[in-house]
């Protein structure tokens, strides 16, 4: 009886220690899970006050000189900076917006899918003018870092791309 019921434990913890070994990680999904598939669960398609605008922006760490060239849109109610996708895969984001007496100010939380890492953007559009600043978050098991970067720019001549939608 005891070896019976001492082989079942091991038995259930060992399909136990295999299903979790077997379970891929949120990265893993994140980067496993084709676009098709994540769109079947995201919220529908918006259309925000921002949607259609592009603007060539410079950021960098706020206090000192811009020295990264980037271009930022807004489509389908979501938000996308071209240098983040380039360099941490961030996808488009969904943004939010209100209409001020100054214009427009806007925040978007946008999540790396491959590593720990956040940006929150906060800005202000009025007129042809952006800028604003973001507050960029790394974390680690051991440590956090947080940074700020300050963006400004103008309207672009080119025209925002599609970012969601069929």
């Amino acid at each position: 009886m005891r070896l019976a019921l001492l082989a079942g434990l091991l038995l259930t913890a060992t399909s136990a220690v295999a299903a979790i070994l077997m379970l891929p990680s949120d990265t893993d999904h994140a980067r496993a899970t084709p676009p098709e598939v994540l769109a079947a669960f995201a919220d529908p398609p918006g259309a925000g006050p921002l949607d259609g605008t592009r603007f060539d922006t410079r950021m960098g760490p706020q206090g000192k000189p811009a020295e990264i060239d980037d271009f930022v849109q807004f489509d389908s109610g979501l938000f996308m900076s071209q240098e983040c996708e380039d360099r941490c895969n961030y996808p488009p984001s969904a943004y939010y917006a209100r209409q001020t007496p100054a214009g427009h100010d806007f925040v978007v939380e946008a999540f790396c899918p491959t590593k720990e890492t956040d940006m929150v953007w906060r800005g202000r559009i009025a007129g042809d003018e952006i800028s604003g600043t973001v507050t960029w978050t790394v974390r680690r098991f051991y440590w956090t870092h947080t940074q700020v970067l300050s963006f400004s720019g103008t309207r672009s001549d080119r025209r925002a791309a599609q970012l969601g939608g069929p």
